[in-house]
């Protein structure tokens, strides 16, 4: 019995991308394949809500610049198109001046100085060994891995050759970033219900 051929679409561009309306799901873009993500938990948005509001408190203490949560695009590259939504971000005022206007619905093409990404138990070593090669690439300095299943936060540098784990905070400790002069934050604050 004959079966029906399986066809692919051809890898989506750049230029499509772009002419594209919004889409109302997360997802990131691997080599111009769209991958959708899972619908976040409760517990999931919880956590990045309270991440968010300590990063803008330290953007309204610092001015020094902006946080953006997900879904925020950032250009790993045009050809084969990749394309990463880290759960939120930091961005110094110098680096988003080089990423146009705030109206513009285009990925950052810019790296920011930090993203944070919430990993669910189910998220697998592979999947965040691909992000951080990806944000190692494109200039990201450091990345926290927001371990929702022991409350945990790990703060690694990225170096174009690598990850490094620079610390592992949890319970009551204050983390404090790599990178960005006087961002602390208590952990506890970021697992509160």
């Amino acid at each position: 019995m004959a079966t029906a051929a399986q066809t692919t679409s051809p890898p989506l561009t750049y230029e499509q991308y772009m002419a594209e309306g919004e889409i109302n799901r997360r997802y990131e873009i691997i080599d111009g394949e769209r991958i959708f993500m899972p619908n976040p938990t409760r517990r999931h948005q919880g956590i990045l809500l309270n991440l968010a509001e300590q990063l803008h408190a330290y953007e309204r203490r610092t001015h020094s610049g902006k946080t953006i949560i997900a879904p925020s695009d950032i250009l790993i590259r045009r050809a084969p198109l990749r394309i990463r939504q880290p759960d939120v971000l930091f961005i110094s005022n110098e680096r988003l001046a080089q990423c146009g206007k705030d109206t513009d619905p285009a990925p950052l093409t810019t790296a920011p100085e930090l993203v944070v990404e919430v990993l669910s138990p189910s998220d697998t070593g592979r999947v965040l060994e691909g992000k951080l090669a990806d944000y190692r690439a494109v200039g990201v300095q450091e990345c926290w891995g927001v371990h929702t299943n022991t409350q945990k936060v790990e703060v690694l540098r990225l170096i174009l050759e690598r990850a490094e784990t620079v610390a592992t905070y949890s319970g009551s400790e204050t983390l404090q970033s790599a990178t960005l002069p006087g961002l602390t934050l208590p952990v506890a604050a970021l697992f509160a219900a």
